[in-house]
């Protein structure tokens, strides 16, 4: 095995370690505002601007009847709405309610929870290691989304 093979494999493990941390949350979140990890990325999505029901498809990659489900759920609950577009009817935007607004801003995900605690203790430095690293691979698998989306939709 190579040490690029190595280092894949260590990298691929400790995502895996930290989308496991995400689980303890995930029940958290359920019983506080009764929201899916699903849900509560659509509402922060929509929390910075409203966007059509395909680039949040794209955003989250979720299939437009994945993305159809969601929303239909966050629109019943009041927290999210459709809106057509007035030159192009076909062109539909989720677009968050003033209760998803106040759902978000109050959904406090982590707080408490161990992973605040142990961020918390991090010195200043850490922190900031941590999240540039956490940004240049989010950053990474989005390129890689879009060149295969770019790609998928050329063959189209």
């Amino acid at each position: 095995m190579t040490t690029t093979d190595v280092a894949l494999r260590v990298l691929l493990r400790a995502y895996l370690d930290a989308v496991g941390l995400s689980e303890g949350i995930q029940a958290r979140v359920w019983r506080k505002a009764q929201l899916t990890l699903a849900q509560v990325r659509v509402l922060r999505r929509l929390a910075k601007e409203p966007k059509t029901l395909g680039e949040l498809g794209a955003d989250l990659g979720l299939s437009p009847t994945s993305m159809t489900r969601l929303i239909d759920r966050l629109e019943e609950r009041g927290l999210v709405e459709r809106r057509r577009d007035g030159d192009d009817r076909r062109r539909v935007t989720a677009v968050l309610l003033p209760a998803g607004s106040a759902l978000v801003a109050d959904l406090p995900l982590l707080q408490g929870t161990s992973i605040w605690q142990a961020a918390q203790r991090l010195s200043p430095p850490q922190k900031k290691r941590i999240a540039a690293a956490f940004a240049e691979f989010v950053s990474a698998v989005r390129a890689v989304e879009l060149a295969d989306s770019q790609a998928e939709m050329s063959l189209n």
